[in-house]
């Protein structure tokens, strides 16, 4: 058995120099494809600001809180030829990186390449164009001013100007306070911005030309600059921008290179980089406005009409979906700072977390004169059990303690929302729970959510030494679990209902109630079985998740926002709730059918809700969506590996649950109390090897490995120095704890019989 140890040493050396030499760099991850006849959607954010859109009827750039111009495309024509190209109709391909996009445009004897950058902190970004062509290329460079506030904030007074020192244009309006730029190089052809009586409109279409010589430096490019603060001097901005644009990109590389994430690596391609796009997504969603601090926005998507880049504002509880994720990649830094910033505008008077933040919301009232800041109640009940999870993951219960005021009012408010002589709580009148198309009294979601908030809320006070509050809160969570059954289950027809409305009638046939009972362990084991069955059948279950309805059901609408359309979201609840049970297989079927969600529209990002038809966006769905992305690599990380991290014990828990075919399995920079670990399985009918490699103090690892029908373990052997605590064998689940040496390498091997 030595002999069969020190090969396998060898064996999981080499392999580990080979796996630690492959780390993938997010900066390096390119995602080419083709445009689609519904065309695709093309994402490219700084935190200061970002450009987007379809190629019809074309792109916006913002930065924020400002609009800048909107329905950005080009045309373009061989010089001396007079017959004009729509680009619109020859855009052929994208090839999308974290930092730029490329467009490629393609027609008789021309080809185009669009390159869409913006740069990490400047409200700003550049359009880049270079050609392949006979001769040299006129490009037309269409856009429509804009220099508005994000919905629902406006200015008035627009101007555009024409600024000969420069050769730019300028966007300003009366009050000077709001200003933009759009410049190019070399400057070509423009028009006049002319006070005529008739077509003198500020929100017209207006075009330049730019002359582009094929293989000739330097590069025709057009740059876009905004500013909403005094001390901005906005041309100055687009001067720098335009003059250092190869070290702007430098820096945004050096953004997502930087990055020490959670690196997960599989025998499926598409699956590693799917995971890899989906870490690109959250660092995409972070942004500053100038007005309102830095924060996780909730996606990006087309204004359609208005000007609302759909989920390009902050909402406190996609923050905090967002935060699962974070934590689960090791990205604690940023969860705190994201905690912080959603806890910086709890209301100060009822202690309630806020619903969502425009991003014009620093030039308004947005709280007193707009309904949206505090509607949601679920919100706080949430907020509680976020708190709770980063102060495990990370053993940070410093922040608990410097921040116990803020908890404690959450808290309150809470339980606020529980009448007298009741223990589940209610929607108070023009406040909405967990679901927005049915105003209800009472959802069972929320109230599964107030049990787990109450003991979310008890183990923080435990944690910072109020014993009395942990008490009461562990009492209030299980009263309240206890009368979910007689609030909720109509024992006449034998069913859960998912609320009430304020009238009293019953709300059913939401499959999120039924996954809500399902992590709360509420149904029996036949109850648990049927439902399991239920969810895993044709009418719930299609090729791309599970529907929010089922098609069997009177409410099924396939194209309904939520009444049968698939939600990532969902559907990530849902295989959460299998691998808890132990429907592992299942689970990571469910698992795999998202990761085709990356390449349906927005290369490398997924849409908010698909129909529950065909495997198309829903007619509202935002085409990146960023709790789609952070929910998918949850339950990636907590459910397919089943990996665990308890930051103040310096302990870490492996359960994976590996498609069959599937034999290696590596993980690198998991975050332990400060400190990388990384895991090396491999598997085979006879044995089970695992390396882990631990950087920091000594590490506790519970191994929970998911053996195959009748395998039974035959023997353990850990490396020298490692201490192996005596192993549990229940109902042919088999676990084990080793104790793991200081920065150091402990190599495991299980055999199998």
């Amino acid at each position: 058995m030595h002999l069969l140890l020190g090969r396998v040493a060898l064996l999981f050396c080499a392999l580990t120099r080979g796996a630690l030499a492959q780390g993938t760099s997010l900066a390096d991850l390119q995602w080419s494809t083709n445009e689609t006849d519904a065309g695709r959607f093309v994402i490219v954010p700084g935190q200061r600001g970002f450009v987007g859109g379809y190629n019809v009827p074309g792109l916006e750039v913002w930065t924020y809180p400002l609009q800048l111009v909107r329905g950005y495309r080009i045309s373009f024509h061989l010089s001396g030829d007079t017959t004009e190209i729509d680009g619109r109709a020859t855009l052929q391909r994208i090839e999308q990186m974290p930092t730029v996009t490329t467009r490629v445009y393609t027609a008789r004897e021309i080809t185009v390449r669009e390159r869409i950058f913006v740069p990490v902190d400047q409200p700003g970004a550049t359009i880049s164009y270079s050609v392949e062509a006979s001769r040299p290329v006129d490009i037309g460079v269409h856009f429509t001013p804009s220099l508005n506030l994000m919905w629902p904030g406006a200015i008035g007074g627009q101007e555009i100007h024409w600024d000969a020192a420069h050769s730019a244009y300028t966007l300003d309006e009366p009050s000077h306070r709001f200003r933009g730029v759009v410049i190019w190089r070399p400057s070509g052809s423009h028009e006049y911005p002319l006070n005529n009586t008739r077509g003198a409109d500020f929100e017209r279409e207006v075009t330049f030309t730019l002359h582009v010589v094929p293989g000739g430096p330097p590069a025709a490019r057009v740059t876009l600059a905004g500013a909403s603060s005094p001390g901005e001097d906005v041309m100055a901005v687009a001067e720098s921008l335009a003059a250092r644009v190869n070290q702007e990109e430098a820096r945004a590389r050096d953004r997502y290179a930087r990055l020490r994430l959670i690196d997960i690596e599989t025998p499926d391609t598409a699956v590693n980089r799917a995971l890899h796009w989906a870490q690109v997504t959250l660092e995409q969603a972070w942004v500053c406005n100038p007005q309102l601090g830095c924060g996780l926005v909730a996606g990006y998507g087309p204004s359609r009409g208005a000007r609302r880049p759909q989920y390009a504002w902050f909402f406190a509880n996609d923050g905090l979906v967002a935060i699962d994720a974070l934590l689960r990649e090791g990205a604690y830094a940023r969860a705190r700072e994201e905690l912080a910033f959603i806890m910086r505008r709890q209301n100060k008077r009822t202690g309630a977390i806020w619903h969502e933040l425009s991003q014009s919301a620093g030039f308004l009232d947005w709280e007193g004169a707009y309904p949206y800041m505090f509607v949601h109640v679920d919100v706080s009940f949430d907020f509680l059990n976020s708190v709770r999870d980063y102060v495990q993951t990370t053993g940070d219960v410093a922040f608990a303690t410097e921040r116990w005021d803020s908890f404690r009012a959450a808290y309150d408010y809470c339980r606020s929302t529980i009448s007298s002589g009741r223990v589940l709580p209610e929607i108070p009148a023009g406040q909405q729970g967990r679901d927005e198309q049915d105003p209800q009294r009472d959802e069972l979601t929320l109230s599964l959510a107030w049990v787990s908030a109450a003991e979310s809320f008890a183990t923080l006070a435990r944690l910072t030494n109020h014993a009395g509050l942990a008490a009461a809160a562990a009492r209030a969570s299980t009263s309240a679990r206890d009368a979910i059954r007689p609030a909720y289950y109509d024992a006449s027809r034998g069913a859960w209902v998912s609320g009430h409305l304020r009238s009293g009638a019953s709300v059913e046939g939401l499959t999120s109630s039924a996954i809500a009972l399902l992590h709360q362990g509420m149904l029996s084991e036949r109850e648990q079985r049927t439902l399991f069955d239920e969810l895993a059948s044709s009418p719930y279950r299609a090729p791309w998740g599970i529907r929010s309805t089922p098609i069997d059901s009177p409410l099924y609408d396939p194209d309904s926002y939520a009444r049968g359309s698939v939600w990532a979201l969902g559907t990530a609840d849902a295989i959460m709730a299998f691998y808890e049970a132990g429907h592992a297989e299942m689970a990571t079927a469910l698992w795999r059918d998202l990761v085709s969600w990356f390449a349906l529209d927005a290369p490398g990002h997924m849409h908010e809700v698909l129909r529950g038809d065909v495997f198309a966006p829903e007619r509202e769905s935002v085409p990146d969506q960023s709790w789609s992305a952070a929910s998918f690599l949850t339950s990636a990380v907590r459910g397919m590996l089943g990996l665990t991290v308890d930051g103040s014990r310096h302990a870490l828990r492996f359960a994976p649950r590996l498609p069959a075919e599937w034999d290696t399995i590596r993980v690198r920079q998991i975050r332990v109390g400060g400190e990388n670990v990384a895991l090396t399985m491999r598997r085979s009918p006879e044995q089970i090897e695992l390396e882990i490699e631990n950087s920091g103090a000594p590490l506790t690892l519970t191994f929970r490995p998911e053996l195959e029908h009748g395998a039974r373990p035959r023997e353990t052997r850990v490396t020298s120095g490692a201490r192996l605590i005596p192993s549990s064998d229940r109902g042919g689940d088999y676990e084990l704890s080793i104790t793991c040496r200081a920065r150091a390498t402990t190599r495991l091997v299980l055999g199998l019989r």
